[in-house]
């Protein structure tokens, strides 16, 4: 009777190990894969900003572009006499400025994820993000001092802050800020891609 209880009792903490052991190995295997998904978002976040940057310092100008900047400086005159000026020869130092308000849900889409970013990458995804994310900041307000400054030396680094240096169509190596771009990318691809580099599949043509 003795053994019947010793055997009873050793296969029910035998059960409750191997249940344990499961429910762990299923966490694992969920927070495995919710951490792959994250990553993979946060990647495709990284790439939509790192071509919103791109597209934002193009120097080709079209005309509509122009026209909406000229309207959104008149509009902030109107609305805050003698705190804005129009100055129809500078509008289009104000296109970048325009250009990331209309699509400033690309950067919030990033700013979004920053909390479950930081669960399991801890505080140097963050400083990643904020280095990213902050170039939105630093494009519009270089955007807006070069408007209001002058045409002088010193404001030069403000205009290759807002426009890139091109050649043929193609932004040029050198261009300091597209490279600064980049190397944040880049940070962010050789600590997420490889999560779900093996998830992929051969394409095949």
């Amino acid at each position: 009777m003795i053994t019947t209880d010793i055997i009873s009792c050793t296969a029910s903490v035998a059960t409750a190990v191997i249940a344990g052991m499961a429910l762990y190995a299923w966490k694992r295997e969920f927070i495995g894969k919710k951490k792959i998904e994250l990553a993979a978002e946060i990647m495709r976040a990284v790439y939509a900003i790192q071509d919103l940057y791109i597209g934002v310092r193009m120097p080709m100008i079209a005309q509509v572009e122009h026209d909406e900047a000229l309207e959104w400086i008149k509009a902030e005159t109107a609305a805050h006499p003698g705190n804005a000026d129009v100055y129809p020869e500078r509008v289009n130092h104000l296109v970048p400025h325009q250009r990331l308000i209309k699509q400033h849900d690309v950067i919030e889409k990033l700013r979004s994820l920053q909390n479950q970013a930081y669960m399991y990458w801890g505080k140097e995804i963050i400083v990643a993000i904020l280095k990213l994310t902050d170039y939105n900041f630093k494009i519009m307000q270089a955007s807006k001092d070069l408007y209001y400054g002058k045409d002088t030396p010193e404001y030069r680094p403000l205009y290759d802050l807002i426009f890139c240096k091109i050649k043929d169509g193609k932004i040029i190596p050198d261009d300091k800020v597209n490279k600064e771009i980049n190397d944040i990318v880049e940070e962010f691809k050789r600590n997420l891609e490889p999560l779900y580099m093996d998830k992929r599949s051969k394409w095949v043509a």
